[in-house]
């Protein structure tokens, strides 16, 4: 697809595991603006947004280009979306559930890792896996 791969997540101890997955920059969101440091790079045309958190959703749309899509795939309860930074840029947000995460992820040339999801329920029901995007 030749997309530039950028990995946005908390702290800098995901970076070695971003980087091996396929994301050429890292940015740690503790450490700095996401959406600054998009902009930096000249802006996203995507944002593939797997994060579960409305804040960090919402953190990350003022990195978007003009012309540029925020992509949600991760359930979040609410987030807030700016209208102004939507029509000033002819910016988009769309909501997707997609369930082949290899093969979206292999489109992209960014490996998909599997990530069992154990919580109090699933030790009794055995431990399912939850293939994601990580990068």
């Amino acid at each position: 697809m030749g997309f530039h791969t950028v990995a946005i997540a908390r702290g800098k101890d995901k970076e070695p595991l971003a980087r091996k997955l396929g994301a050429s920059v890292y940015i740690d969101s503790q450490a700095s603006d996401p959406a600054a440091e998009l902009n930096k790079l000249g802006g996203a045309k995507v944002i593939l947004a797997t994060a579960t958190s409305g804040e960090a959703m919402s953190a990350v749309q003022g990195g978007l280009a003009v012309n540029g899509t925020l992509l949600i795939v991760g359930a979040a309860h609410s987030m807030q979306v700016s209208p102004v930074l939507l029509l000033m840029g002819n910016r988009s947000v769309k909501g997707w559930v997609f369930r082949d995460v290899d093969r979206f992820a292999g489109c992209a040339g960014v490996q998909c890792a599997k990530r069992r999801a154990v919580d109090e329920r699933s030790l009794s029901a055995g431990a399912r896996e939850r293939g994601r995007t990580t990068a």
